[in-house]
């Protein structure tokens, strides 16, 4: 491979690295949140336990999706893509 190829899967990997990374601390995190929920809000720990099940549901419904795209548009669109609509959620 080419020095500038290389690099470049490099910066792409590791931009997939970090954004594995705040992801998977946001989704692992998530538990710790169940009771000032349910207090805040007094939504049943059900309801709750719920939502947190849909939205693992669909990390893992989209993982296909998105390495499709991938495929189709190139890694680097599709982790910018994804910093994006990140970076809207948290907002």
């Amino acid at each position: 491979m080419p020095p500038s190829k290389e690099r470049s899967a490099w910066v792409i990997t590791l931009a997939a690295a970090a954004i594995l990374m705040v992801t998977m601390g946001a989704r692992q995190s998530l538990g710790l949140f169940i009771s000032p929920l349910q207090s805040s809000t007094g939504l049943g720990i059900t309801t709750i336990s719920l939502a947190f099940a849909i939205a693992q549901l669909m990390w893992g419904v989209i993982q296909p999706v998105s390495g499709a795209v991938a495929d189709r548009y190139g890694p680097a669109r599709i982790l910018i893509a994804g910093l994006v609509v990140l970076a809207i959620a948290w907002h």
